[in-house]
Formats: structure tokens, sequence, C-alpha cells
């Protein structure tokens, strides 16, 4: 009986190696399958684009300085700070823009913009995937569920006049992306209302302010 009992034991501790062996098997091949699916991916995302990336970064015009020019950004970002806690409407030009964008470390020396009419324009350089995206669009910005959109309507890529909708979308997410990667936006972001270009010049309305 005591013989029986220890055959049985040794079976149930065999059967148990057995299928802890296995398990680390296919967790194993599950974990090579999902490295082997995202190589993949990325082998098929950089094939796909390449042709529209390059190794080096273009030069993007630079809006000049004054001699107090920190100061000067400073200002339209408390200014813009100012304004989003208050309420009302803000304007700023292309230059005041300019002067935000030179602030972000991602954007600087990396895009630049000017307003027409009731558009856009911007000459861009966006690091992707270890190449850089060079080209300039025109769009429009627009508040959608609580974000800020940009609306390509005309985008130019390595001297592609049409370069894929999803390449398109990455530009455009990636500069909305850039803003809204900084806490201090993403809190201003929220008190806007409604956005649009006039005279060339951008204005954003807040949200009114709660009387209490």
């Amino acid at each position: 009986m005591a013989q029986e009992q220890y055959i049985q034991a040794e079976s149930e501790k065999k059967k148990k190696k057995g299928c802890l062996f296995w398990g680390l098997i296919c967790c194993g091949g599950l974990v090579l399958f999902i490295a082997i699916s995202v190589g993949a991916l990325l082998f098929f995302v950089r094939s796909k684009f390449i042709k529209y990336t390059s190794d080096e970064p273009i030069r993007i015009e630079q809006i000049s300085l004054s001699h107090d020019g920190e100061k000067e950004i400073k200002e339209k970002i408390e200014g813009l700070k100012f304004a989003s806690q208050k309420g009302g409407e803000f304007v700023l030009t292309d230059r005041d823009l300019n002067l935000i964008i030179a602030s972000n470390p991602k954007f600087k020396e990396r895009v630049y913009v000017d307003f027409k009419n009731d558009k856009i324009n911007i000459r861009f350089s966006l690091l992707f995937m270890k190449r850089y995206i060079n080209g300039d669009l025109s769009g429009k910005l627009s508040m959608k569920d609580g974000l800020l959109k940009l609306e390509i309507d005309r985008c130019d890529v390595m001297g592609f006049k049409t370069p894929p909708k999803e390449l398109r979308d990455k530009v455009a997410s990636s500069l909305v992306e850039g803003l809204e990667n900084n806490p201090e936006f993403r809190r201003i972001e929220r008190r806007i209302e409604h956005v649009y270009l006039e005279e060339q010049k951008l204005h954003i309305k807040f949200k009114p302010v709660a009387v209490r």
C-alpha cells in the first residue's frame, strides 16, 4: 500500500514538472511571437515610410529674439496663462506663437509657423524612428472634444505632394502632442473653448469663468 502511494506521489510530481515545463515553453513561445510581431511591425512601418524621411534634419527658419528674448517668451506664456484663468479671448501673432514654440525643447529649431488668411503654415523637421520627416504643410487649428486638433489640407514631405494619410496624421499628432506633453499647456488647453484665425492672427477664446 505504501509503495503504491509512493509511486502515485512520484507520478503526480512528474505531471506537475511536465505542466511547468510546457507552461514555460508556451510562455517563451508567446514572448518570442510578440517580439517577432513587434519587430515585423516596426520593419513594415519603417520600410513603408523610409522614402519620406531623411538621415538629416533640414534647417528651419527661426525668429530673431530681442536682447531680452527669454523675458519676451515668458511674458507671452504668462499672458496666455492669465487669460485662461480669467476667461475671455487672447490673440497671438505668428511671431508670438513662434516665441512659445521656441520655449519647447522638442520644437525649438524644428518647427516654424506663419499665418496666412485663415490658414496656419508650418515648416517642420520632426524626429521619427531615428530619422527625420522634413516638409511643410498648411491647415486649420480647431478644438474637438476638448483637445486641440490640426486639420491638414496641404502637406509636402520630402518633395512628395501627397504623402500617405497615415504619415500626415503622424505629423499632425506629433505637432499637437509636442505641446500637450507640456503640463502648463495641458492646463491651458482644458480651458480653451474655441480657436480661429482671422486677419493673420490666432484668436484663442477661453471658457467663461464660473461665478461663485
